[in-house]
């Protein structure tokens, strides 16, 4: 029996395969062929190139996640920007407080200059009152006398403000007071004062007004005082520079060989004014001496 059913099955292989290569082959369209896979349109896909691709950027949640509702009742979450008592934000007060370093050129030297200049100027004007006549007394210098109107009050008044000072001639000054309870703390005033210490007196004709003679200066102490003012203004022009160049070294972006062209330039320029300061100490010591003779 089994060899006759391994017979049968193998006639019918053998006319499965004959009628397989007798039959012509029919090809079926797509559509009813469901059992093969749908074959899709082909598609063009955009191309893009990096510099029009957009930036990725850290998101903010401050700014994109919206403002809830507080349980508590009160509306609105946290601010970002905080604002200071005056209204403007934090960060831009300290911009404008504190302006950018870069935009200062250490090389420029006209700041100092005008500082050079206004304390020539004060020098100057302080050192012409030592050749006038009458030394360093003259309306500023009196005016200038403290005066107390009221002993147990700490105000106290410029004689300017309570009389004219104008010169008579020679040595002598002449006080008007504005009012009459205004002269006895002018005298006191004077007294009191290191600079002239003497009583002023009083007009027979005119008891608003006031008269009296300074003591002419000696040479050698109008000398001593030439001297001094020049001293002190050269350690003004030396705390002036010293000033400029602290100032400038706090510039963290200069590199040496710029801070030794500076360094060189303030020397520089210094050492002009001080011979500016020897040569007008010169002259007054010489116009002071050739007064006295």
């Amino acid at each position: 029996m089994n060899s006759l059913r391994v017979a049968n099955s193998l006639v019918r292989r053998n006319v499965t395969a004959a009628v397989l290569r007798t039959t012509p082959c029919i090809l079926l369209p797509q559509a009813q062929r469901p059992w093969l896979p749908q074959q899709l349109p082909q598609q063009t896909l955009p191309v893009r190139s990096f510099s029009h691709s957009p930036s990725l950027s850290k998101r903010n949640r401050k700014e994109e996640e919206p403002e809830e509702d507080d349980p508590r009742g009160k509306k609105g979450g946290k601010k970002s920007n905080k604002k200071e008592k005056g209204g403007a934000p934090a960060q831009q007060q300290q911009q404008e407080a504190q302006p950018s370093a870069a935009a200062e050129d250490p090389f420029n030297l006209d700041p100092l200059i005008a500082l050079f200049q206004k304390t020539e100027s004060h020098y100057t004007s302080q050192l012409a009152l030592l050749r006038s006549p009458t030394g360093r007394f003259n309306v500023e210098s009196i005016g200038a006398i403290p005066v107390s109107l009221d002993k147990k009050s700490t105000v106290a008044y410029r004689l300017q403000e309570l009389a004219t000072v104008a010169p008579l001639g020679g040595r002598r000054w002449s006080i008007l007071a504005f009012e009459e309870a205004s002269v006895k703390p002018i005298i006191s005033a004077v007294l009191k004062s290191p600079d002239f210490n003497q009583q002023p007196q009083r007009n027979e004709e005119n008891p608003l007004e006031l008269t009296m003679t300074v003591e002419p200066e000696k040479v050698d102490d109008l000398v001593k005082r030439a001297k001094d003012l020049c001293t002190e203004w050269r350690n003004k022009l030396r705390d002036e520079t010293h000033k400029h160049e602290t100032h400038v070294k706090k510039n963290k972006s200069l590199l040496k060989d710029d801070l030794f062209k500076i360094k060189e330039a303030l020397k520089k320029l210094q050492d002009e004014r001080m011979k500016v300061v020897a040569n007008k100490e010169k002259e007054v010591v010489a116009a002071i001496q050739s007064k006295a003779k």
